[in-house]
């Protein structure tokens, strides 16, 4: 059998529409010629849904070819396990046969949103992740909510992850039960966002790969259990200059460089969530009072608010290198590169438009009176994606192009079809892919 280090596959990998990661594997001995040309690839197979339906109306059909290529950077190699040869992972764009940008790669997306910000405006966007997951099938008995004895029952899958992740030059910050049974968090580390979404997206297999190997399953769904807690994904990103200087905060208050990309994300929140809260699933996870962040509202510290500030200590001069704000309105069903685009997307309207920086709401925003919160803005989330998708249409093409749209549209729109056929097995069906 090969060792870890001495894969016997290869297999270039995209993350597509819906968030499941597809891809050709290789033989090893093919390494050089598909690292120097790419392998062939189908352009509908981005539209395939988590239950495996493809769109009627998703803009490709048979027809055409597109070709994965690998994304610079180590591959990840998934350990040999019994009948399963090592794989050595490379995480590739799609792109057309003469190399050029095909606008429905998630990950092409992000890298032309981060060309774009630092052109336009000197910015650098720096990310970390948080992901919330289940995990069946671990042998102790349940365990208390970020309980010592929880993290220990999933010790022995953290240590592998980070094994598995060191051969592509990443690790985890942590692994920690969480507040539902058998719920963890993994946080990955902050690097600029388009290595920071590689990094997730690693760390998602990584933890997969190594749960099915104890014959365990691990969901990132949203509401996988309809009567437990919901995962969700918190977006903790910072803005630099192109000199490496942080422009996030001053004190504990934002700068006028950061409050204006956050209140662009705000005023265009529903749009944005389009991408970052893409499934029918998703929206049963998103309830008041519970940690979510259901109002369009910005908050210091706080976890009622859409998207915070999270202070951490301030430098002589008052800037705060270590602040971030914080995105809760995101799930692992959606593309991280896709979330992060659309971040991108909609801050820059709050850039151009030298938007104010919005207020900061100390306290839950349910428990303020309805008359109240109308007048200062906070406006409660849509209760469905379809609303989320028509608020996306208009700015869609802008921001991606014509053909994402038309590609992007019919996956959610068959995911809504998807989640209507298979009624309360809806969730279910979910988590066994996503």
């Amino acid at each position: 059998m090969s060792a870890p280090q001495d894969p016997r596959f290869g297999a270039l990998a995209n993350l597509e529409l819906n968030a499941v990661m597809r891809g050709r594997p290789f033989p090893i001995e093919r390494l050089d010629e598909v690292l120097s040309e790419g392998l062939p690839w189908v352009p509908a197979n981005v539209c395939i849904s988590a239950c495996n339906t493809i769109p009627p109306d998703n803009p490709f059909g048979p027809v055409g070819e597109t070709r994965l290529v690998a994304a610079p950077g180590a591959p990840m190699i998934l350990p040999a396990r019994e009948d399963r040869p090592a794989m050595a992972l490379y995480l590739a764009d799609i792109r057309h046969h003469d190399g050029s940008f095909w606008p429905p790669c998630p990950r092409s997306q992000l890298a032309r949103a981060l060309d774009d910000l630092r052109a336009q405006h000197g910015l650098v966007l720096k990310v970390g992740f948080e992901h919330e997951c289940y995990i069946y099938g671990l042998e102790d008995a349940p365990t208390g909510a970020y309980s010592l004895a929880g993290s220990r029952k999933a010790s022995g899958l953290a240590a592998e992850v980070q094994d598995t992740l060191a051969t592509a030059g990443t690790r985890l910050e942590q692994f920690i039960a969480e507040f539902g049974v058998d719920q963890f968090e993994v946080s990955t580390p902050v690097h600029e966002a388009l290595t920071a979404a590689d990094h997730a997206v690693l760390a998602r297999e990584a933890i997969r790969d190594g749960a099915r190997a104890r014959g365990a399953h691990v969901t990132f769904a949203p509401k996988p259990d309809l009567a437990q807690a919901g995962s969700g994904v918190h977006i903790h990103f910072s803005l630099w200059d192109v000199a490496d200087r942080p422009h996030t905060a001053h004190g504990d208050a934002l700068t006028a460089t950061a409050g204006a990309f956050a209140a662009g994300i705000l005023k265009h929140l529903e749009a944005v969530m389009a991408y970052t809260t893409p499934s029918p699933n998703s929206f049963q996870r998103i309830a008041e009072t519970s940690w979510v962040g259901v109002f369009a509202c910005f908050g210091v510290r706080n976890r009622e608010a859409a998207l915070r500030l999270c202070p951490r200590g301030a430098a002589p001069d008052g800037s705060h290198p270590g602040a971030s704000l914080e995105f809760r309105l995101c799930d692992g069903a959606s593309n991280p590169y896709l979330a992060l685009a659309a971040l991108v997307r909609a801050g820059m309207l709050g850039l151009a438009e030298d938007l104010a920086a919005p207020e900061s709401v100390e306290i839950d925003p349910a428990r303020i009176d309805p008359a109240t919160r109308e007048a200062r803005g906070f406006r409660r989330v849509p209760h469905t994606l379809e609303t989320c998708l028509a608020a996306a249409a208009p700015l869609a093409p802008a921001w991606f192009g014509e053909l994402f749209w038309q590609a992007y549209g019919a996956a959610r729109r068959n995911e809504i079809n998807d989640a209507a056929s298979a009624g309360s097995d809806y969730p279910a069906r979910l988590s066994r892919i996503v």
